[in-house]
């Protein structure tokens, strides 16, 4: 996976260091390890339209 915001280049998501904001227990954001954005998962149509463009 590739962070948006710093372009960092991981293969796992850092969930260790949940920032605790209020959700029930997942969420199902990724945190990049370099800069702790966190990133939303990719939609169906985000998918499909990544597939088009192959």
């Amino acid at each position: 996976m590739k962070c948006p915001l710093c372009s960092c280049e991981f293969d796992e998501p850092d969930r260790s260091e949940c920032t605790s904001c209020g959700r029930f227990s997942s969420c199902n954001l990724q945190r990049c390890p370099k800069c702790g954005y966190e990133i939303p998962p990719e939609t169906k149509l985000e998918k499909f339209v990544r597939g088009l463009f192959k």
